[in-house]
């Protein structure tokens, strides 16, 4: 029997993570009108929902999913595409058989048997004990089963992808992207996939609130409003220096989403990725992979700011900010020092 990968519609993904992991996080009931309001809107309603078995205690994520999924169309929720990480505990990632079986069975545990998404599962990241192509066969069996409908990959470099797609069509790959972190792209992995037109799914589209208007506009008080417990203070781009640093880009952006586009700096920087996806000859890359940016929001009143004024913009724009980042090159890991090593492998 041949197998195929689903199919990534859409221009747009979203993100549920500050749905469950945050210090306080909103009450479900918010969250599934807002995951009602972004899959049904009529002009960027996404058909794309991003999870993880580890996001928030106790199965939080999976539960919000299951309220969301048991209260919604059964005829809708079967145009939905949910893609789910796993494979993480306590211990730390874990690529094991065992492991794989632990985490799909669970997850799959929480979405229903019939009139059910696409339901896609991917280890959060690579565990460098268990050969990739092994652990990639071992969720395969989940697919051949029924269990779920198919795999993508995270945080993987241009070598794990290669010995996956060996093994298993791949939906997808999640990575990080954004005008702020384009590592993606100078390591050559968004080559790689361009070249298999796999698509990539671009978490932290806006680098977790730096790449918004609130940050410039209150950028004297940005750091000390972040809430006790968040993960954001463990991160290079946050700290004093580093974002004093990086303030300078950040103004240059916002400066020119508002004068030059008429728009937000959100929307400019959703823009800047919605014009490289399917790009045609971008920096060496012939034809660019479909990528989906998935921002997040826990209210309908944000998700609205995120995907309402989107812009086009031309080739021209593009060389305008490459030359912003030229001037004022951006400081600080897309972590830190201590977990670059587990990214890219």
């Amino acid at each position: 029997m041949s197998y195929s990968a689903v199919k990534i519609p859409g221009r747009f993904g979203f993100g549920t993570m500050s749905m469950t992991w945050k210090p306080v996080p909103p009450p479900f009931k918010q969250s599934i009108e807002t995951l009602k309001f972004v899959t049904s809107h009529k002009e960027f309603g996404t058909k794309l929902l991003n999870g993880g078995e580890f996001y928030g205690p106790n199965d939080a994520n999976l539960k919000l999913f299951k309220e969301f999924l048991e209260s919604n169309d059964p005829e809708a929720n079967k145009e939905l595409i949910v893609s789910i990480k796993g494979g993480y505990s306590s211990a730390g990632i874990d690529g094991s058989a065992e492991s794989m079986k632990r985490s799909i069975e669970n997850i799959a545990s929480y979405f229903p048997k019939e009139n059910r998404p696409k339901l896609i599962f991917e280890i959060s990241r690579v565990d460098k004990r268990v050969p990739y192509e092994e652990t990639i066969g071992y969720i395969a069996e989940y697919v051949k089963n029924g269990t779920i409908d198919g795999i993508s990959l995270s945080e993987v470099g241009i070598e794990s992808i290669r010995k996956a797609i060996n093994v298993f069509p791949i939906s997808c790959v999640e990575l990080e992207l954004s005008l702020f972190s384009q590592d993606v792209i100078s390591t050559g992995i968004l080559k790689e996939l361009s070249e298999h037109q796999i698509p990539l799914i671009a978490y932290s589209p806006l680098c977790r609130g730096l790449l918004t208007d609130y940050c410039v506009e209150h950028a004297d008080t940005f750091l000390s409003e972040i809430p006790q417990g968040d993960m954001r203070h463990n991160f290079d781009k946050f700290k004093p220096d580093n974002f004093k640093h990086n303030l300078v880009a950040l103004k240059k952006l916002y400066s020119y989403a508002h004068d030059v586009k008429k728009t937000t700096l959100e929307s400019l920087a959703l823009s800047w990725i919605l014009k490289v996806s399917g790009s045609a000859n971008f920096r060496g890359i012939p034809k660019v992979t479909h990528i989906l940016p998935i921002p997040s929001g826990s209210t309908k009143e944000r998700v609205t700011s995120n995907f309402s004024a989107i812009v086009e913009l031309t080739n021209d724009d593009l060389k305008a900010i490459d030359k912003i980042f030229e001037e004022s090159p951006i400081k600080g890991y897309r972590y830190n020092a201590q977990i670059e090593g587990t990214l890219f492998q």
